[in-house]
């Protein structure tokens, strides 16, 4: 039996024993997830089209928010919890416009012949053109122990405030992972006076983001500031009766921990879209303009695996997890749902703070055959520039957002830049970034 008829049967089965009494409201457009993309793709919608019904599903009980300070500001507040920030105006900006918020509410099932969406509530949705925007979801550790109390992860504002809860106790805390997400949790928990450890498998930090230069001044930073980072080790067993009391890692040492994060990745909520048999490989695989192998369903944000489409370079897949870019790619999206062109995609752009530290990262580094290092003239500032054939494919600042401002403009143009005038620190930055080639020099160099 095919995974669609099989999908059918259960689907007719449910709607007969729900009865008569459910009901299907019509939408022109339905969005799932109500995030950073599913939000920005809302607003995009409700304002462009002409008379437009436009329905938002969130299974969280709030509207849209910022995910950045969960890590951080979230955690440090010595007054108790501190509320969401929410994205565009909340429940009452949303319904503002005109959109229809289902918050919280669950999309069980998608029927793509009859164009509906059955939520878990029993009603349903019917829909001319439909968004995936549902996101990501935290990374389980497969170890024994992992179910124990005491053991967190971080991707909702519940998870910040139940996280943050403990760590006001001054308690010790193990953090599994050396990424972005268990690198800002543990500078927050030393800063809210815990022990903190942090567990990285990985040769370096941030093994999948950070050339080694930077994961080096990242690693002693940390340490300077007393977290005990253990490299090149894994998590053998979480051990504890009830709760969490040590960890035991893969070179026999054992932790003692009152509190355990785990920030080992994230994986996109992809299983409504397996469902119905979408294109789905790391992520609801779609075109550029966020175009699934379904014509009249569409994803965008945390969980789409979206074309990406540079001149000069080959055609490749690629899922972002960051803020900004999920927001673009909402907007971008529903420019495309309307029929409207699409701009192409500018070059995706993070951030993270870690102590007093910032870095920022911008562009397509993962294409890039050479890399080159300039020493900044503040303490603890390093450029990072990474080209493919002498073009700017990537950057990475470490404390020099000025630099950033400048490669955020200058990363993925089709010139040529001279390697030994972008690591000299005595040749301005916006001098350096400007192309090797006069006849291109002119234009290029207004925008700079």
């Amino acid at each position: 039996m095919g995974t669609y008829m099989a999908y059918r049967i259960i689907r007719d089965c449910d709607i007969l024993m729900q009865g008569a009494a459910n009901v299907t409201r019509p939408f022109d457009y339905v969005v799932i997830g109500a995030g950073p993309a599913g939000g920005a793709a809302s607003l995009e919608l409700v304002r462009n089209a002409a008379q437009p019904s436009v329905a938002l599903i969130g299974t969280e009980p709030y509207a849209p928010y910022e995910r950045p300070p969960l890590s951080k500001a979230t955690l440090l507040s010595d007054s108790g919890p501190v509320g969401p920030q929410f994205l565009f105006g909340g429940i009452e900006g949303l319904s503002a416009a005109g959109v229809t918020t289902f918050i919280p509410e669950t999309a069980a099932l998608i029927d793509p012949q009859q164009r509906i969406v059955r939520l878990a509530s029993g009603d349903s949705l019917s829909y001319g053109k439909l968004l995936l925007a549902t996101g990501t979801s935290a990374r389980t550790l497969q170890s024994p122990g992992a179910e124990l109390d005491g053991v967190h992860y971080l991707r909702t504002y519940e998870d910040a405030t139940g996280l943050a809860k403990k760590l006001r106790s001054r308690h010790k805390l193990v953090v599994i992972g050396g990424g972005f997400i268990g690198l800002e949790v543990a500078a927050s928990a030393r800063r809210a006076g815990c022990e903190v450890a942090l567990i990285e498998a990985g040769p370096h930090l941030m093994g999948r983001a950070a050339p080694l230069e930077v994961a080096r001044m990242v690693l002693e930073k940390f340490r300077a500031e007393g977290v005990d980072v253990r490299l090149a080790t894994s998590v053998r067993e979480l051990r504890g009766s009830t709760r969490v009391t040590s960890v035991l890692l893969s070179n026999g040492a054992e932790l003692p921990a009152d509190i355990v994060l785990i920030g080992i990745g994230a994986v996109p909520n992809d299983a409504l879209a397996r469902a119905i048999g979408l294109d789905v490989a790391n992520g609801v695989v779609t075109d550029e303009t966020g175009r699934t192998t379904d014509p009249s369903i569409y994803a965008a944000g945390d969980v789409a695996c979206r074309l990406q489409n540079v001149a000069g370079f080959p055609q490749w897949t690629k899922r972002l997890e960051a803020w900004e870019p999920a927001i673009e790619q909402g907007v971008s999206t529903a420019h495309a749902m309307l029929g409207k062109p699409v701009e192409p995609a500018s070059p995706p752009w993070i951030w993270s703070d870690q102590f007093d530290w910032n870095l920022q990262f911008v562009g397509h580094g993962e294409l890039a055959d050479e890399v080159v290092e300039r020493t900044g003239t503040a303490p603890n500032s390093l450029t990072v520039f990474q080209l493919c054939n002498r073009r700017l494919v990537g950057m990475i600042t470490v404390n020099d957002a000025r630099n950033m401002a400048l490669g955020r403009r200058a990363v993925l143009r089709p010139v040529e830049l001279d390697t030994v005038r972008l690591t000299d620190p005595t040749i301005p930055i916006k001098e350096a970034l400007r192309p090797v080639q006069a006849t291109v020099q002119t234009e290029f160099s207004k925008e700079l």
